[in-house]
This record gives C-alpha cells, sequence and structure tokens, in this order.
C-alpha cells in the first residue's frame, strides 16, 4: 500500500471515530452528510435548492396555496441518491434548516403514511 493510499486510510478511519463524537441531537444534517459521504459541492448544490424552493413556496402561499406535493417531489428528485428524504428532511429542520419547507415537507410526508 502506498504512502497515499495510508494516509487516506487513516484519515477515513479518524473520520468514522469522529463521526461518532459528532451530537446527532445538535448536528443531525451535518452527521447525516459525513455518514454518506457527501461532498462540499453536493451540500452547496442542497442548498442552493432549498433557497429557490423556499423563495418558490413563500410565493406559492401568497398566491393561497395549501399543499406543496410539487416542491417536495422536486425536492426529492434532486436529492443526492444516498440522502434518504425522510431522514434528511428531519435532519434538516432538527438543525434549523429551512425549518418552514421542511415542515410542509414533514406534514406532506405523514399524509401519505
Amino acid at each position: 500500500m502506498s504512502s497515499m493510499e495510508e494516509r487516506l486510510a487513516k484519515l477515513e478511519y479518524h473520520m468514522e471515530l469522529l463521526l461518532k463524537q459528532i451530537n446527532m441531537d445538535r448536528f443531525p444534517f451535518d452527521a447525516l452528510v459525513v455518514q454518506h459521504n457527501i461532498g462540499r459541492e453536493d451540500v452547496r448544490q442542497l442548498m442552493s435548492i432549498c433557497e429557490r424552493l423556499s423563495i418558490e413556496m413563500e410565493k406559492q402561499k401568497a398566491e393561497g396555496f395549501v399543499t406543496f406535493a410539487p416542491l417536495l417531489t422536486e425536492f426529492h428528485h434532486k436529492l443526492h441518491h444516498e440522502l434518504p428524504l425522510e431522514k434528511t428532511i428531519h435532519a434538516m429542520k432538527s438543525q434549523g434548516m429551512y425549518e418552514s419547507l421542511m415542515d410542509a415537507f414533514l406534514k406532506l410526508l405523514i399524509k401519505k403514511k
């Protein structure tokens, strides 16, 4: 094994150890990102999608919409394939990210059950 491979293996092991120490209650989304090995650019894209969907939801609310199923569908389709939908929504809400949007998504998911 090359020196670079050894260093990478050690870093991966250290990340596993650090992940165990993350306060999952305080930073559930961050922990989810690390657990599923999601990169910075993928997270940035997700935040951009959430920002756009939040703005769209507010516009739709102003127009009298009461359900946001198409926004949830879009979110689901654009969510990184490694991130589980419901767990991601709960984690983002718990971490205080796009709370209004995540609340709307959670209501839709509860109705589906």
